[in-house]
């Protein structure tokens, strides 16, 4: 048997549902010569006439009805399957996997994701709480939440936003220590650091300094270097966010400028338009 075109066949149930060549012809914008020639082609490669073609117009004959029925439904099969793939990439829907350091998360997205999971009630979300590298294809990473510049040209890089550190400490610990006045003076205290952000740099107006903290405590989560700011312990960085306050904390030297670092949302270009990726970026961005 020749190959049989699926186009053919298209054609095939065009003609028939319009009743006649002419206006089948009209209908799909192939000339009438044309529609015959696919016709004939299609009835051989089927080893078959399926139909009769008249001054009335076209009839089937009985192989041509059976086809004509089939033919119909599998067309209107693909129709839906078409229609199904076009709805699913307008609706965001599926599995959406992020990965995003803790702190991070719990600052700036674990308040407003019930939010996002009520508006996107077909997505579902696996969350990744890591500060390690990772390969986002390997471990099966839609989106992830980084710290810094991005080295790879084939994932997408937006800017979300910028955290800028800062130092802070509890009233009740400044009520037992005399705050410092100036970076040098920071050795004389109770230290926590972050073991991300070491060496500490200063900037102010000209003046430039960078220190190496002695740190009683270190972590590599701010959520644990806050509790611990907030307990007392010591004076300590955290990042500063334009949509997150701390009333309940003192920033320390915030004449002085410390490490500004862009927080960027990546994920792979092929990935982009995939709805529930684009929403989740569309969210995270409304959120600052």
């Amino acid at each position: 048997m020749d190959k049989i075109s699926l186009d053919d066949i298209r054609l095939f149930v065009s003609v028939v549902q319009s009743g006649s060549l002419s206006h089948a012809a009209e209908l799909t914008s192939i000339p009438v010569s044309r529609l015959s020639r696919r016709l004939t082609q299609l009835e051989q490669a089927l080893g078959t006439q399926l139909i009769n073609r008249g001054k009335k117009g076209v009839r089937l004959n009985e192989l041509g009805e059976r086809f004509f029925e089939r033919a119909q439904a599998m067309l209107s099969e693909a129709e839906l399957a078409i229609e199904s793939v076009q709805n699913s990439l307008a609706k965001p829907s599926g599995l959406l996997r992020i990965s995003v350091a803790a702190d991070i998360f719990h600052l700036l997205i674990e308040p407003h994701l019930g939010r996002y999971l009520q508006e996107n009630p077909d997505v579902n979300v696996d969350i990744n709480l890591s500060h390690q590298k990772i390969n986002m294809i390997q471990d099966g990473i839609d989106l992830a939440i980084r710290v810094g510049t991005i080295d790879n040209d084939n994932v997408v890089a937006k800017p979300w936003i910028n955290a800028e550190l800062g130092l802070f400490a509890s009233h009740d610990y400044l009520a037992q220590h005399n705050a410092p006045q100036a970076p040098n003076e920071l050795y004389q205290h109770n230290l926590i650091g972050q073991s991300y952000t070491f060496p500490w740099s200063f900037k102010r107006d000209q003046h430039e300094i960078a220190i190496m903290p002695t740190c009683r405590l270190v972590s590599n989560d701010f959520i644990a270097i806050e509790k611990q700011i907030q307990r007392g312990v010591g004076i300590g960085t955290l990042p500063i966010f334009t949509n997150h306050s701390r009333s309940d904390l003192v920033q320390i030297l915030p004449e002085w400028q410390m490490k500004i670092s862009l927080v960027s949302l990546l994920y792979y270009k092929n990935r982009g338009a995939v709805p529930a990726v684009r929403s989740m970026v569309e969210f995270l961005q409304s959120l600052v």
